[in-house]
C-alpha cells in the first residue's frame, strides 16, 4: 500500500487488513459451514495466528443465531479473538453463489471473514460499514464479481476504499428518526406491515414473473402504513437498505453498533410501539 494511502486517517482502507494470499477468487465450497471453515483456516494459516479453533467455534455459533449475510450477495462472518493485535480479513468469492440464509434471501457470492481483537471493535464496525457502503454500488459489486484474480480483487478494494471518506459514525448520524414515530399507537402492526413491504420489495427485484401482482401487493401494504412511518422507511430504503433489521445480542444488524442493554430491554417489553436504532435510525425488532 502506498504511503499516501496510509497517511489518510479518516478513511477505512480495506486492504490494510487484507493480504492478497488471503483472497480466494474461486471457492468451490457447497455449504456455508465448509466455506467458513476454509476461510478461517486460510486466514489463521497465512497470518500465522493462534486460536483457529475457538475463532471458528465463535463464527459458526454466530451463524446459528443469525446469518451474517447482509444482502446483495455479501456476507461478513466475524469473531472477536483475544490475543490478536489487529483486525484481519480473508475474502472468498463463490461465483455460483451459496445459500447463506441472507437477509434478502439471495445467494452469497462474496464473503469477508473478519477476526479482530476486543480492543478494535470500532475498527471492525468501520470495516463492515465500508464494505456494505462500497458494495451497495452496483458497479463496484459487478467489478468485484468479474475480477479475474486475487490481485485484481485486492486492487479494486484498495482503489474503491481509498475514495471513501466517511467513517461509520459519520455515516449513521446523517439520518434521525422523527421522535413522533415511537409514539404511534399500534406500532407493532406497522412493524409487521414494514416487514411484509420489505419482503415484497425484495421479491419484486428478484422475481422474473408475476411482477404486476407483487407491485399491487406493495401498493396495498403501503396504503395501510402510517404516512410518517412510511416516509422514514422510504428514506432508509433508498439511502441505507435494509430499512428494517433485527437486534441480536444487543447489536443492531444494520449498523453493527451495540445498543444499551436497557434500551433493548425496553424495546422487547414494549411491542405496542415501533422503535428505531439509536445509531442508524433503522426500524428494529429484537430476536
Amino acid at each position: 500500500m502506498s504511503r499516501r494511502l496510509e497517511r489518510i486517517t479518516d478513511r477505512m482502507i480495506l486492504t490494510k487488513y487484507i493480504q492478497k494470499s488471503c483472497i480466494l477468487p474461486a471457492m468451490t465450497a457447497t455449504s456455508k459451514a465448509d466455506a467458513l471453515k476454509e476461510l478461517t483456516h486460510l486466514l489463521f494459516d497465512k497470518r500465522k495466528f493462534d486460536g483457529v479453533g475457538p475463532a471458528l467455534d465463535q463464527i459458526l455459533a454466530r451463524e446459528t443465531t443469525e446469518s451474517t449475510g447482509i444482502g446483495r450477495g455479501i456476507a461478513v462472518p466475524h469473531a472477536r479473538v483475544t490475543g490478536m493485535k489487529q483486525l484481519a480479513c480473508a475474502v472468498g468469492r463463490i461465483p455460483t453463489g451459496l445459500d447463506f440464509k441472507a437477509v434478502d434471501r439471495l445467494p452469497v457470492q462474496i464473503i469477508f471473514l473478519i477476526c479482530y481483537p476486543p480492543s478494535e471493535q470500532t475498527s471492525y464496525l468501520n470495516f463492515v460499514a465500508t464494505v456494505a457502503k462500497l458494495l451497495s454500488d452496483k458497479t463496484q459489486l459487478k467489478s468485484m464479481l468479474d475480477a479475474q484474480s486475487a490481485d485484481d480483487m485486492f486492487d479494486l478494494l484498495e482503489a474503491a476504499s481509498s475514495t471513501f471518506t466517511e467513517t461509520h459514525e459519520q455515516n449513521v448520524k446523517k439520518m434521525k428518526a422523527d421522535p413522533a414515530i415511537k409514539k404511534t399507537p399500534d406500532g407493532h402492526a406497522d412493524l409487521m406491515l414494514l416487514a411484509r413491504l420489505q419482503l415484497c420489495q425484495e421479491m419484486l427485484v428478484n422475481t422474473r414473473t408475476g411482477k404486476a401482482e407483487v407491485k399491487e401487493r406493495i401498493d396495498n401494504i403501503r396504503s395501510l402504513v402510517e404516512p410518517r412511518i412510511l416516509n422514514h422507511y422510504d428514506k432508509l430504503a433508498k439511502s441505507r437498505p435494509p430499512a428494517l433489521v433485527p437486534v441480536e445480542g444487543d447489536t443492531c444488524q444494520g449498523c453493527f453498533m451495540r445498543l444499551p442493554s436497557k434500551f433493548v430491554q425496553q424495546v422487547r417489553q414494549d411491542p405496542a410501539h415501533i422503535h428505531t436504532c439509536l445509531n442508524c435510525a433503522r426500524f428494529i425488532y429484537v430476536v
